[in-house]
């Protein structure tokens, strides 16, 4: 029973066997959280599913297992906190991943962890131990089902962060291992997610990292309480590997789970990715080369004849030419390598003014708006076979610039390999701090100076520090 491993796994996991590399990671993904969330906390989907949470639960939110709303300076249920961070750290597409699992792990992993680390008064200690414990299912899990899970149209942060949000509620509520596989069973069985949500312009992709956190934290209390879940959900001939993974013609001789469980315990949490531009990550290798070129050619864009962008077909099928929201916008590669070859890299702030000068409109007498409507017009996506044969272990892109006569028709191209943010190209933490100072300028950020000694603090107290 594969899940049977894996509970054994959360339950005898300890902090003591965390390898340094691992916690410092831990404390910059939480950093890099909390700046997200923080922000994210401002966005219309967090406003409309804080005040859906107030308005079901009467206005009382102040509970006797009560958590922090990050960003509103006020506590709720720990199951309603949870959900509405989720919602917050998944909403500008800003948070954190991992390449070959294609999953969002830290705005799943972290609002969790969080809720119950403050409700119930854990040690910074437990706090980790359960977000490493995230991790490590997360990756695990999320490798085992894509690129199939995928392609056949499921968001993997709604479906196997399901499964994550439950690994890591059980670990911080103590359950043990037969509660553990009850609370995956349950999780399996409300794992959701569809990626037609994140394509079709709605506020429904935030839903998912919300919905994932809740159902896990539910599914790990009713475990506790003596709630069943099936311990064969995940690879059973009616569960998730069967209906949301694989044909019709699966069946479990056909797929060996003992070379993926000797795995458990040994993901390098390192390999995750921090995120730079509030678009999908599917498009940040456009984005890093159409940077790259702008380097180049400066502000002389209004010269720039065409754009071919040839990329992996999963990043060219971003190719919304039309965008008609913001939800649509982070999904376009057209327009983003279109805003990086005009304004260069840009923030959420820098995105929120570009809308109001009329970004999504039919008519701006914004010079820049125009400017970077005209080369969206001039602008090819195409599928490279030669580099979809890469992914997912590579992200390339390769953009194709033609000046006009002016410049003597000439060519500059670039190519990216690994967007900015992976392991092998990564943030420095200074960097992560510039990220959040720019999404957050009035915050105090000599709060975030309690994240470098977590552990040695309970999470009450660190969540009292970071809330200033």
């Amino acid at each position: 029973m594969f899940l049977k491993n894996i509970s054994k796994f959360i339950s005898n996991y300890r902090y003591e066997q965390a390898t340094v590399e691992s916690i410092t990671t831990v404390k910059a993904a939480f950093l890099d959280f909390f700046g997200v969330t923080y922000r994210g906390s401002d966005e219309d989907a967090s406003k409309i599913a804080f005040n859906t949470v107030e308005e079901i639960f009467s206005g009382n939110l102040n509970l006797n297992l009560n958590a922090s709303i990050i960003g509103k300076n006020l506590k709720a249920d720990m199951l309603s906190a949870a959900f509405l961070n989720g919602v917050s750290a998944h909403v500008l597409e800003l948070d954190d991943g991992h390449r070959g699992a294609q999953i969002h792990l830290g705005a799943v992993i972290f609002p969790t962890a969080l809720a119950i680390s403050e409700a119930h008064d854990l040690s910074g200690r437990e706090f980790i131990e359960g977000v490493i414990v995230g991790y490590e299912v997360g990756i695990l899990l999320g490798k085992i089902v894509n690129p199939n899970h995928r392609n056949k149209g499921f968001h993997t942060t709604g479906t196997i962060g399901t499964f994550v949000a439950g690994a890591v509620a059980s670990k911080l509520l103590k359950l043990d291992e037969n509660q553990i596989l009850n609370a995956l069973g349950l999780c399996g069985t409300q794992a959701a997610g569809l990626l037609e949500s994140d394509h079709g312009g709605s506020m429904g992709k935030s839903l998912h990292a919300g919905k994932a956190i809740y159902n896990g934290i539910l599914s790990s209390v009713l475990a506790r309480n003596g709630f069943t879940g099936s311990g064969t959900i995940f690879e059973g001939n009616e569960g998730f590997l069967k209906t949301m993974v694989y044909d019709d013609d699966y069946t479990i001789e056909d797929f060996s789970l003992e070379s993926v469980l000797k795995e458990i315990g040994k993901v390098r949490i390192r390999d995750i990715y921090f995120k730079k531009y509030p678009f999908c990550r599917h498009i940040h290798s456009s984005i890093d080369t159409a940077l790259k070129l702008k380097a180049s050619i400066g502000d002389e864009y209004d010269h720039i004849q065409n754009i071919a962008v040839k990329t992996y077909s999963v990043a060219a099928e971003h190719n919304n030419f039309n965008p008609k929201n913001i939800e649509e916008l982070r999904q376009s590669l057209p327009y983003a390598v279109a805003i990086a070859l005009v304004v260069g890299e840009v923030t959420v702030d820098d995105i929120n003014q570009l809308l109001e000068f009329g970004l999504l409109e039919n008519y701006s007498t914004v010079d820049k708006i125009n400017s970077i409507k005209n080369l969206v017009n001039r602008m090819v996506i195409l599928s490279d076979d030669k580099l979809n044969d890469l992914y997912p272990e590579k992200r390339p892109s390769n953009v194709i610039i033609k000046l006009d006569e002016v410049f003597r028709n000439g060519v500059f191209q670039n190519i990216t390999m690994l967007p900015k943010g992976d392991f092998e190209n990564p943030y420095p933490l200074t960097e992560l701090i510039d990220k959040f100072k720019s999404n957050n300028p009035l915050y105090d950020i000599r709060n975030l100076t309690v994240i470098d000694s977590l552990e040695d603090y309970s999470m009450k107290y660190v969540v009292q520090k970071l809330n200033g």
